[in-house]
């Protein structure tokens, strides 16, 4: 009896230098937010290894990084194309929608004004833009003049 009450004395005894594990787990909670798994097909996965060998990365990195370089390049095209349209459509008259096809709703990421009544229209409001034929100006407009327009 006396071996079984070793065994259990000296499994309970903590390592040295080890972190208790409550610890551990903090740490590790720290560096991962979270976990995104997905399904790629496997000459993507091929080709990810690979790339990954060639910049001396583990895959991790450079999915995460590819990620956050790609989030980065939607925001400043988004951005990009926000200010073209607020070019194009600054010299929009209200009589000028005649090369409208329709009107695409949008949350804005900047202030911009509107381009048929001049007024802000501030970030985080809704606006529209206008869809046209491939050579038609861009506007974008506020709320009030998408009402004055359908009632129209």
């Amino acid at each position: 009896m006396t071996r079984k009450s070793n065994k259990a004395k000296s499994r309970s005894k903590p390592i040295k230098g080890a972190a208790p594990s409550h610890r551990r787990s903090e740490t590790q909670q720290e560096r991962k937010d979270h976990v995104l798994q997905t399904r790629v097909p496997r000459s993507l996965y091929h080709e990810l290894v690979a790339r990954a060998k060639g910049l001396r990365v583990p895959v991790s990195n450079l999915v995460r990084n590819i990620l956050e370089d790609s989030t980065r390049m939607v925001d400043t095209i988004l951005e990009g194309g926000l200010r073209i349209a607020e070019v194009l459509g600054s010299g929009t008259e209200q009589k000028d929608l005649s090369d409208v096809l329709g009107w695409q709703s949008m949350l804005l990421q900047r202030d911009i004004s509107c381009g048929r009544c001049k007024r802000l229209i501030t970030k985080g409001s809704c606006a529209f833009v206008g869809v046209g034929s491939p050579h038609a100006r861009s506007v974008v407009i506020c709320e009030g003049c998408k009402c004055e327009i359908e009632q129209s």
